[in-house]
């Protein structure tokens, strides 16, 4: 039998969230070492499989300026995931599923709107089946309840115990933390804190029409867009400049708060440590108003529609020290009259004449550095392919490295021609029909045209 005693700082409202848990957390004061007096000790039996603290997991809480005792934990409180469902704990697949569907429907917000008792009940029913029909979470859960009820007892004493815990390892035990104990537990405590995601503004998304000449070539924009902007009359901070500060009662003035394993930014300084009484009363003590922000972008080149370009921090203005939100601009190139793209690599037509086809000769193709002069090679068939090596667009934005530039040659076939083309024609079909060795060229495209012309 082993006792675990834990030793914790605590946070603004952490006696109410542990408390509606089963458990009852007292605050009291110290100066640099943590002690706790306990009055109901929780003991836990180490089961085979249950929980297994390392030996090198060793609390200390060192130069601490609050902390908390824990009277021992009742489960009798709190309805478990079972309970919340009104299954049993032997209950099939099917069955827990079944109760969801039909409990979830009833209190749904959707139906229930304005209802906050409903809404919390949707929330406990939805926990509950996002734990129960998976396996292993269901197992875990199990065995926390089976820990709960049977391996956990409290000893009733007189006696009080002071007890030190030198914590040498903090990684090594989020590592253990992290190995033994499910995710449910770790909600459990990270409730305490707010996330610190909390503290950065929203982000800005906006959609930005180019040209195919601007996305295969680059550009700079310049763009305007609503956003909340600092406030002009406290500068963002969401105070007047001359404001009197005080101490955090939550942080003490560090500006964060600490259970351990979990550390997160004070949620009422926002880490500041400080906090004012007096609000701005343009911004209402937000540090933005609502405005217009313009941001200067540069577009690289060889982007395509439905790529994004992210700017850090370009977003909605974060006040009261609040981190910026980033701009994501998500790009549509429209479609070009010469030019198909097909990743880095562009077709083009060029019209030739038939007898440049069979002749040879010389055309100019639009490239995107502007038109060359291209050798038709002599017999060309229509859609034949000449390929500009690295002429195509850029990869991955870098000038130095492109695709290539396919040139298909559509070849325009004259449905007119005179007497004199058509005697021309004729004999140079003759002279074919001998070199080939073929009396039948009924099925030529010349006999065809002399023909019908």
């Amino acid at each position: 039998m082993r006792k675990l005693k834990l030793v914790g700082l605590a946070s603004k409202s952490l006696s109410r969230i542990l408390y509606s848990r089963g458990s009852y957390f007292n605050f009291v004061q110290g100066e640099k070492q943590a002690f706790m007096h306990t009055r109901r000790l929780c003991s836990y039996r180490y089961a085979a499989g249950i929980v297994k603290v390392p030996d090198e997991a060793i609390f200390t809480l060192a130069s601490a300026k609050r902390y908390f005792h824990a009277t021992g934990p009742s489960y009798a409180n709190e309805r478990n995931h079972y309970e919340v469902l009104g299954v049993s704990r032997n209950a099939s697949r099917d069955e827990i599923k079944k109760a969801f569907h039909e409990l979830a429907k009833k209190y749904h917000p959707d139906t229930n709107k304005n209802n906050l008792a409903a809404k919390r009940k949707f929330q406990q029913i939805r926990d509950a089946y996002e734990t129960l029909r998976d396996s292993e979470k269901r197992a875990q859960y199990d065995m926390v309840l089976d820990m709960g009820a049977d391996n956990i007892r409290h000893d009733f004493t007189d006696s009080s115990e002071n007890v030190h815990y030198d914590f040498q390892d903090s990684e090594a035990f989020r590592n253990a933390y992290r190995k033994h104990f499910s995710n449910s537990f770790h909600k459990i405590f990270s409730e305490i804190f707010e996330d610190e995601v909390e503290n950065v503004a929203e982000d800005i998304q906006l959609e930005l029409s180019l040209s195919f000449s601007e996305a295969a070539q680059g550009c700079t924009k310049h763009l305007s867009f609503d956003a909340y902007i600092p406030c002009d009359s406290c500068h963002g901070h969401g105070h007047p400049i001359d404001a009197k500060t005080r101490a955090c009662p939550t942080c003490g003035g560090f500006g964060r708060v600490t259970i351990p394993p979990f550390t997160s930014t004070c949620s009422t300084c926002k880490g500041s440590g400080r906090i004012i009484r007096d609000s701005c009363r343009v911004c209402r003590g937000l540090g933005v108003i609502e405005g217009v922000k313009e941001v200067r972008v540069t577009i690289p080149a060889g982007l395509d529609t439905g790529d994004t370009i992210t700017v850090p921090k370009a977003g909605n203005y974060g006040g009261r020290g609040a981190q910026p939100g980033n701009l994501y601009i998500r790009l549509k190139v429209a479609v070009d009259p010469i030019f198909t793209r097909d990743g880095v690599d562009i077709y083009v037509d060029a019209n030739i004449s038939f007898t440049q086809a069979i002749l040879g000769g010389r055309v100019e193709v639009p490239t995107l550095s502007g038109k060359v002069s291209l050798d038709i090679p002599k017999g060309v068939q229509p859609g034949q392919v000449v390929v500009l090596r690295g002429k195509g667009l850029p990869k991955h934005g870098f000038l130095v490295n492109r695709g290539d530039q396919c040139v298909r040659f559509r070849i325009n076939f004259p449905t007119n021609i005179n007497e004199r083309q058509r005697a021309i024609l004729e004999e140079f079909e003759k002279e074919e029909i001998i070199r080939e060795g073929d009396s039948s060229s009924e099925g030529s495209w010349l006999h065809q045209q002399l023909s019908t012309g």
